[in-house]
């Protein structure tokens, strides 16, 4: 048998060294393939389009151009409430199934695309870290929650009034229009510059003056906006982001504190009130900054979260005032509803003067049930958000092997039927509404309440500014509604949106009027 086997040897040798190219061309493509087929093999038994085993590329692509949101909901129409979208890659569309998998008690931590999302590699921040870091997320967690829960931010609710008048008194001087002036106005942007200024002062003490200025500061919000797809583009392919983040190239192409515009300004300024809080001339104050560093936040660690608390807390939470506010001056039912809810608390003098207390605006049922609405059908963080565990699991009834990126897609969540009913697809504040004396109706609410949080994330990885943003954005819609009458400029297209994992929203204009002015 010696002799047989040595031949073949022989002859396997004379042909590679004959044919050396065509031997390892031969040899990449049966990897190839072999690499394909165990892909393939993989979640072979999860539905999804042809082409998921084998490439990312679709993914990709719907992310760049800003499509995932609704793709994914009309991918899990077609296979159901799990399904595959990539080699390693799992779509789920059940809201309960969501909540399972982010759960306290999940076996399920962040993926390694949460990485793509630092804002000043290679520090960390709560939106990139995952169980994986050693634990440090939890303690990280616990030292900068009493910030989060405002009870260490002194002139919290004064710090969002004060942006409030602000915004109130560059609409009157600028934006206001009459018979005989036409003025109109990019809702979209000063909302944004407002919910900015309102996030530095909570931040850091000082606003960042977008507002004094009424224009895109350091051209912050363009940049900021033109980055978000890459960002989310490169989160799809970890040996970039370790590229791109190393200590070689992160200089070249990442945001700079140096930089005199964009993200990288931002993060020069957050660094320049953050150096004033240590040292031995050090300043101590009650802003949220003060709380992070008072529960042991080192000063890489105050910037990176300080950077974070002004970025997603401005963005987010404009997102949610200018969906309120289009849905609201677009349903003329809706329109007359919280009007009426306005003028009766006003002038039964059940709220303060001159910006609503949190309390007060809290109490409104129909100004609540419009935020609420406002999140479910737009939200404002929507990407796909994978999580992987280290041991297999059943998801929606199917084997999903360990090492699985398992995402979510939040418009089929969101918009889930059964949870939110057959018009899930509607604007609609009636949905949240129970008859009081009707037990099943009231649990119906109950579980739309349950599933709708999925707004802010569950569990240990659940939003910590959500007291916060509902506080502000309950003041910022009742004081907008309270003081100006809105016309929509352009019906066909009232404003522009981008999901593109964050949503992005440009293009509101709209006429003002004072509401002293209008005549019946």
């Amino acid at each position: 048998m010696a002799a047989p086997v040595e031949s073949i040897t022989a002859s396997i040798s004379n042909t590679i060294a004959t044919y050396p190219i065509t031997t390892l061309l031969l040899a990449l493509l049966t990897y190839y393939f072999a690499q394909s087929l165990q892909s393939y093999l993989h979640l072979s038994h999860i539905p999804g389009p042809w082409f998921a085993p084998f490439t990312d590329v679709f993914l990709i692509y719907k992310t760049w151009r800003g499509e995932t949101f609704r793709e994914l909901n009309t991918l899990c129409e077609k296979y159901g409430p799990i399904f595959r979208i990539a080699p390693n890659f799992v779509v789920v569309g059940d809201p309960a199934e969501v909540k399972k998998v982010w759960g306290v008690r999940s076996t399920f931590d962040r993926a390694r695309w949460y990485k793509g999302f630092r804002l000043d590699p290679p520090n960390d921040t709560l939106i990139s870290m995952c169980d994986g870091d050693g634990g440090v997320h939890a303690e990280r967690r616990g030292m900068v929650l009493p910030g989060y829960t405002g009870r260490e931010v002194a002139g919290l609710h004064e710090a969002v009034d004060e942006g409030i008048l602000r915004f109130a008194k560059l609409m009157d001087e600028k934006y206001i229009s009459t018979d005989t002036e036409y003025r109109p106005v990019d809702l979209a942007r000063k909302i944004q510059f407002m919910t900015l200024d309102i996030a530095g002062r909570i931040a850091f003490g000082e606003r960042l003056g977008f507002l004094d200025q009424d224009n895109d500061k350091w051209n912050y919000i363009e940049q900021a906006e033109a980055s978000l797809p890459v960002m989310q583009v490169i989160a799809m392919r970890p040996w970039i982001i370790g590229l791109l983040q190393s200590r070689f190239l992160r200089k070249m192409v990442m945001p700079s504190a140096n930089d005199p515009v964009g993200l990288g300004k931002v993060i020069g300024i957050a660094k320049a009130f953050v150096a004033k809080r240590f040292g031995p001339d050090k300043i101590e104050a009650p802003d949220m900054l003060g709380s992070f560093i008072k529960h042991g936040l080192d000063k890489d660690t105050a910037e990176a979260e300080a950077v974070l608390q002004v970025i997603s807390s401005s963005d987010t939470t404009a997102c949610t005032i200018r969906t309120a506010l289009l849905h609201i001056l677009t349903s003329p039912s809706l329109y007359a509803s919280l009007l009426h809810e306005i003028t009766v608390a006003i002038s039964s003098g059940a709220v303060s003067s001159p910006v609503i207390t949190s309390s007060e605006a809290s109490s409104l049922p129909i100004l609540q049930a419009t935020l609420k609405e406002s999140l479910r059908i737009w939200p404002p963080i929507h990407g796909i958000m994978p999580r992987v565990s280290r041991s297999d699991a059943v998801i929606c009834g199917k084997h999903v092997p360990a090492g699985t990126n398992v995402c979510w897609s939040s418009y089929a969540c969101l918009r889930n039927k059964e949870v939110f009913g057959p018009d899930a697809e509607v604007f609609r504040l009636g949905r949240w509404f129970a008859n009081s004396d009707d037990t099943k109706d009231k649990e119906r609410v109950k579980k739309m309440d349950e599933m709708w949080e999925l707004v802010f994330g569950v569990g240990r990885w659940s939003c910590l500014g959500r007291g916060i943003a509902m506080v502000e954005m309950g003041k910022v819609v009742f004081e907008i509604l309270k003081r100006w009458e809105f016309t929509i400029v352009d019906a066909e297209r009232p404003i522009h949106n981008y999901f593109t994992g964050m949503l992005v929203q440009s293009g509101m204009w709209v006429r003002v009027e004072k509401r002293d002015q209008i005549r019946g």
